[in-house]
Formats: C-alpha cells, sequence, structure tokens
C-alpha cells in the first residue's frame, strides 16, 4: 500500500473537517489494547492479559507491537499509517479498572475478555468505603500505575523500533472513568437502590468518589507537568445510561458540574458515552458545555441531530456486534443509512466504530464501511 498518498489523503481530510469546511465524512477506529491482545492473528505470542497486565516490560512491550499493528492493520480509515516519521508514543495501559482497582476492587481476568472489577462495597460491607476514606492520588493501584510510567520512560530511553525513537505518552489517571460509573463499580447494582431508598449514603459516596477523582486528576497532572486547569477537556460516565433523564438531573449532574468546575476552564468539553444515552445528551450538551460526543450504541442518527443541534461533533456509527457478524454487504448499507440519517448536517460527523472495535472483527466489514463513508459522507461544495 502507498502509505504516502494514503497519509496526504488524511492529511487534506482533517485539514478541511477542523477548518470547518469538510470535504466527506472522516473515518477512524477505535482500537484499544483489547482489539490486540485477544486476536490470535494478532496476538500470535498467545499473551493473556493477566500477563500483560502484571508484567511491566512485557506491558511496554506489547505496547509498541499494538502500536505498530493500528498503523499497518487497518487501512481502510483516516489515521496515518506506517511508520511515523516522528517516532512511536505509547504510555502504560490498563483499560477500565484502574479506578476501582484504587478503591480497592478486586481484578479478575475472564476468560476471553479484557481484565475487569467485582464490587467490593456490597451487602453488609456498603459503609466501608466511606470508612477508607478517600485513597491517595500515588497509593494502591495508582501506585502500581506511577511504577509502571516511570519504568516505561526509564525503557524508552536510548530505544528504537523499526528505526524510530519511542517516546512515553501521558497515563490514565490525568482522566476519570466517570463518576456514577465508578460509585456503580464499587457498589454493584445495589448503588441504585441506594439512590433511591438511601439517598444520604449514595450522596455520601458519590461526594466521596467526586473528591477523590479531583484529587487524582489534579495531583496526576502536577506529577506529568501539564496544565492543572486546561480550557478544554473529556470526560465519561457509560453508567447514566441506567437512570432516567430526570434522576440525573437531579442525582448526577451536580456532581459532573462540581467535576467539570473544578478540572476545566471555559470549555468547551468532549464526553465519551456507552451505552443508551441518547436522551440525556442534550440536557449535557447545554448543562455543561459539552460539544463533541463519543458514542456507543442505540443510537438514532435519524433524530440525533435534530435534538443536539448542527454545532455539536458527533463521533458514532456502525454497532461492534454487526461488524462481527453482518456481511459486507450489510455493513455497507448500514453506513451508507447511517450517512443519509441527517447527522451529516453541520459538518461535524465523525464515522467510527460503535464502540471500540472489537477483536476479530472482519476487515472486509471494514473495507466495506470505509467504501461507503468515501461514497456517500461527500459533502456538497
Amino acid at each position: 500500500m502507498d502509505y504516502t498518498q494514503h497519509n496526504e489523503e488524511v492529511r487534506q481530510v482533517w485539514q478541511a473537517y477542523h477548518a470547518g469546511h469538510p470535504t466527506r465524512v472522516p473515518m477512524k477506529l477505535v482500537t484499544e489494547m483489547r482489539w490486540y491482545l485477544l486476536d490470535p492473528q494478532l496476538n500470535r505470542e498467545g499473551i493473556t492479559w493477566q500477563a500483560y497486565l502484571n508484567n511491566p516490560e512485557l506491558m511496554f512491550e506489547m505496547c509498541l507491537k499494538h502500536a505498530y499493528a493500528v498503523r499497518h492493520r487497518i487501512p481502510y480509515q483516516d489515521v496515518f499509517l506506517g511508520i511515523p516519521e516522528e517516532g512511536w508514543s505509547v504510555a502504560p495501559f490498563f483499560a477500565n479498572i484502574i479506578d476501582e482497582a484504587w478503591f480497592g476492587c478486586e481484578i479478575i481476568y475472564p476468560e476471553g475478555q479484557a481484565a475487569t472489577t467485582l464490587p467490593r462495597f456490597t451487602g453488609k460491607h456498603k459503609y466501608e468505603v466511606l470508612a477508607r476514606g478517600i485513597p491517595g492520588p500515588f497509593d494502591g493501584f495508582m501506585g502500581t500505575i506511577r511504577e509502571y510510567y516511570e519504568l516505561f520512560n526509564h525503557l524508552a530511553i536510548g530505544r528504537e523500533f523499526y528505526g524510530k525513537p519511542v517516546r512515553i505518552g501521558l497515563p490514565q489517571p490525568l482522566s476519570f472513568d466517570g463518576l456514577l460509573t465508578v460509585a456503580t463499580g464499587l457498589r454493584g447494582p445495589e448503588l441504585f437502590e441506594d439512590m433511591l431508598a438511601d439517598e444520604d449514603y449514595y450522596h455520601a459516596l458519590m461526594d466521596l468518589v467526586t473528591e477523590a477523582s479531583i484529587g487524582l486528576v489534579k495531583a496526576w497532572r502536577a506529577l506529568c507537568g501539564v496544565d492543572l486547569r486546561p480550557a478544554r477537556g473529556g470526560m465519561a460516565d457509560d453508567a447514566i445510561q441506567f437512570i432516567s433523564t430526570a434522576l440525573y438531573r437531579e442525582k448526577v449532574l451536580p456532581y459532573h458540574r462540581r467535576f467539570v468546575s473544578a478540572l476545566y476552564g471555559e470549555g468547551p468539553l468532549s464526553m465519551h458515552l456507552c451505552g443508551n444515552v441518547q436522551r440525556h445528551l442534550p440536557t449535557i450538551v447545554r448543562e455543561l458545555n459539552v460539544r463533541a460526543f463519543d458514542t456507543g450504541f442505540p443510537i438514532n442518527f435519524n433524530t440525533l441531530r435534530e435534538q443536539v443541534g448542527e454545532d455539536v461533533e458527533i463521533q458514532g456509527g456502525v454497532r461492534v456486534p454487526d461488524l462481527l457478524s453482518c456481511s459486507p454487504e450489510q455493513i455497507y448499507a448500514i453506513t451508507k443509512g447511517i450517512l443519509a440519517s441527517g447527522i451529516k448536517r453541520g459538518g461535524k460527523f465523525i464515522m467510527a466504530e460503535a464502540n471500540d472495535l472489537a477483536p476479530c472483527v472482519p476487515l472486509a466489514n471494514l473495507e466495506a464501511m470505509y467504501q461507503a463513508t468515501r461514497e456517500f459522507g461527500v459533502y456538497e461544495v
């Protein structure tokens, strides 16, 4: 493949998009470590998630191999491909376990899946999380992440990979997985009973998680030498999919406001939200000045643009289960339908998988998705 020609087209597509005069809808795929480790065609050594997570030297090497695969395995997207001229950027990656593990939840390794955690503070143990208080920003599992981060920086000194230098990117604790999401990870579904039947406890826990998250992010920003309160940034909170918008406004939004006010300036912000969250998006746009969403599914693209307005960026697209199980012809038709829905209006739509590309998705399906995006994502001049 001619990476030079591809990369020049990608540069032009994104330059036009960011200038507010897109020529066509760009497409990009989220290909995190799960995509690499759980695909035997990529992870030919059979490295398990448990081995990867518990050996920092192994994690460093797998992050480099993952970075190579991202730039060579899937040419059907608008990202720069081939060996990066400026060198490689990697960072310790633990997936969505770090915040719950920081609070003391057990990490488990389900067969054929990424690592996850078990709720620790269920049943009669619910008050233990309050008694333990806010953990230090470099205590417990965060201490482990700091050790990995420092070792990565050491391993990168003088290291070349495919003839290019390696630099270490920013670590995960500069963000947080979501206030309600982490509280749910600590309590399990009992949290939603607390929300209605034990409000004092619910608010005590949410207050603890909110203050802990703010202190954590501030401490890691200081460690990494980045802006302590940037004007813009991102957030997430997938667990709001489990509640109504009325409950969101009453029980969660005040904590989101506190989080945003403490960590960011005037904005605008971006937000990752998986699941059935579309009903919440207009509220989040108005109340939190979020102007970009990374969505999962279900999403009704026929109504979403009208709900959020033409000045809000939406990243989303074909459902991951469809990419795994449908034929290329079906993926082509689904992609065409999304692009015909009206979501393109305003020039702020990015076609993507919904959400986080699964291992072993057929390349033919991604090619069909990209082909349809290139054909039906064109804007009238």
